[in-house]
């Protein structure tokens, strides 16, 4: 992590090996669609420039970890064991599969706690945002989803059953 990155040190660690995975994970952060809407999003609804706004910034942010951490999750051999990730080993396959772990819990973590920690929101928006944001990545979101992906593997699904998986 970059020193004038302002939430390094949210990603921080004492063993070498996670910085280095982390590190790996996201120098190659693809198109940053999420981050890219989250700030589109916020620019429609209040009629103004997102550029400018810290939280904003912090909030795309841990949304894009929040992504590369479930990336991580979904390539481990016990979920669809992917050997590559955007052209490149993924974590499991460049490191191991325990770092690959630890590394996407680490994301997870560090997601929530740079949005409890953005002092340019409220405490309400702060709760507000995490309550929100863990229920969309949780058993009811992401969590469930790819839980309803693998059930469904090596099978054929319904439309229906497709898009329940999809959302």
């Amino acid at each position: 992590m970059t020193n004038s990155d302002p939430l390094a040190h949210l990603l921080h660690s004492d063993d070498a090996r996670l910085v280095a995975a982390t590190e790996y994970v996201l120098s190659n952060p693809g198109k940053q669609i999420r981050s890219k809407l989250t700030c589109a999003a916020y620019s429609a609804a209040v009629q103004a420039d997102a550029s400018g706004s810290s939280g904003l910034m912090t909030v795309s942010t841990a949304i894009e970890w929040l992504h590369s951490y479930s990336l991580v999750h979904d390539d481990l051999p016990a979920m669809d064991n992917d050997d590559l990730r955007r052209g490149k080993p993924t974590v499991h396959k460049a490191f191991d599969e325990a770092t690959a772990i630890l590394v996407g819990d680490g994301l997870q973590a560090a997601a929530f706690g740079a949005i409890a920690s953005e002092t340019t929101l409220s405490a309400d928006q702060r709760v507000r945002l995490i309550a929100l944001i863990a229920d969309a990545v949780g058993f009811g979101g992401m969590v469930g989803g790819q839980a309803m992906d693998m059930t469904a593997e090596n099978q054929q699904v319904s439309l229906e059953a497709l898009q329940q998986i999809h959302r």
